[in-house]
């Protein structure tokens, strides 16, 4: 089977694993949290994150069952969505940010939301480009799923396996491995059932260099100045 064959037929499986390991990942930092340590803008964030899956796993089904024009109708909701999903990520780095304030942690932790909204962003933005050619749009919506796994697997293997310092980037070698694993096993399949190399292998790329920076920030005097110009920002 292709590539494309199993991305319009089995991709909805993935899509829909994505929400249950988030309940898992985000269970303990946002779920069971006291509600007075919580402000709009994480309820804000989690309720598009959320719906972005659950778009995800529609668009997925539809195409699976050959339903297409509901998938271009419904494909509009990501309009709304995405811009919402990029504001509320903003918001959410300056909350944080001004909770944390220019520690190591603080500076390493305002680095993976502004370097993962950077991936979902040129993902989104390649997609909407190609909404008419179904195969390479699909190739570049599964690259915006890839983005959420680092949270949720941090949260993961920081709750549950590994309790150390974000700081130290430890939790990041296995996400970014994961993600990057993830995207060498496509770009090799695209490669061999149909010799493409035009979507996951550039994206390989491209995701290995926006994460490779997460683990030099806290040696940029630059990336602090910027930090604390971000936090200062009347955003929320």
């Amino acid at each position: 089977m292709s590539l494309t064959q199993a991305i319009f037929r089995k991709s909805v499986f993935f899509f829909a694993l994505i929400p249950l390991f988030a309940v898992w990942g985000f269970w303990v930092t946002y779920f069971t949290r006291p509600t007075e340590t919580l402000t709009p803008f994480h309820h804000i964030h989690g309720v598009a994150m959320f719906a972005w899956c659950l778009m995800l796993i529609m668009q997925s089904f539809l195409i699976r069952t050959n339903r297409r024009d509901v998938h271009r109708l419904l494909g509009k909701l990501s309009y709304l969505l995405a811009p919402l999903i990029v504001i509320s990520t903003v918001a959410l780095a300056n909350v944080t940010l001004n909770v944390r304030g220019l520690t190591d942690e603080g500076l390493y932790i305002f680095a993976l939301p502004v370097f993962a909204l950077t991936q979902f962003i040129v993902s989104y933005s390649v997609a909407i480009k190609n909404r008419k050619r179904p195969d390479v749009h699909a190739r570049f919506m599964i690259c915006t799923a890839l983005t959420l796994l680092d949270p949720i697997f941090a949260r993961i293997l920081a709750v549950n396996f590994i309790q150390v310092e974000f700081s130290t980037g430890i939790i990041q070698y296995f996400t970014y491995g994961f993600i990057d694993l993830i995207l060498i096993v496509l770009a090799v399949w695209d490669w061999k059932s149909r010799g493409r190399r035009d979507v996951f292998l550039p994206m390989l790329f491209f995701f290995i260099a926006t994460q490779l920076p997460t683990f030099f920030v806290l040696k940029w005097p630059a990336w602090e100045a910027f930090a604390a110009w971000f936090m200062n920002l009347p955003l929320t």
